[in-house]
Formats: structure tokens, sequence, C-alpha cells
């Protein structure tokens, strides 16, 4: 079996094993997603929700995430913890989200 059919047969298979699931990060479309997972490493979703409700307002597209400044993102999402190299990844994947 192929990575590609393990996927397919685990995307059939979670619904049943796993029929309430929901996600707990607050987001409107894949991008904020993304983020929010980006951000919850090492932090629980309560704290991510509260700070990408600033991020979100501030950040509405990839090329906003790329024209912030390193500090500035830093700023906002310091209380999620190793804020510094979840800022880098944050504009590094958001500069490739745009090409």
């Amino acid at each position: 079996m192929t990575r590609v059919d393990r996927a397919r047969e685990l995307a059939r298979r979670f619904p049943k094993v796993y029929p309430d699931a929901h996600c707990e990060l607050d987001y409107r479309n894949p991008l904020e997603l993304l983020v929010a997972t980006i951000l919850s490493a090492q932090c629980t979703d309560k704290r991510v929700n509260i700070v990408t409700k600033e991020l979100f307002r501030r950040c509405k597209r990839a090329q906003d995430y790329v024209d912030i400044s390193q500090e500035e993102l830093e700023g906002i999402i310091r209380s999620t913890g190793f804020y510094r190299n979840k800022a880098k990844s944050i504009r590094a994947m958001a500069g490739e989200a745009r090409r």
C-alpha cells in the first residue's frame, strides 16, 4: 500500500472512529488554520485563540505575513512560546504561499 493509499484509507476511517471530532482552534479560512496550527506547537489552543484574535485582525492575506516585520509578529505571538521560531516559520510559509 502506498502512502497515498494509506492516507486515503485513514481519511475514510477517521470519521467512523472519531465521529464527534472537531478543531478547537478559531479560524475562518485555510490560511488562518495553518497559522493557528503553527502557533499551537507547545501551546494550548486557548492561548492560540487569544493571540490569533489580534493577529488575524492585523494579517488577512499571506502577503500581510510577509510584510509584517519579524519584531512586530514576535510581539503579537510572544505569549505562545518559541515565538521567534514560530514567527520565522509563519513568514516563510507566507512567502511560499504567495508564489
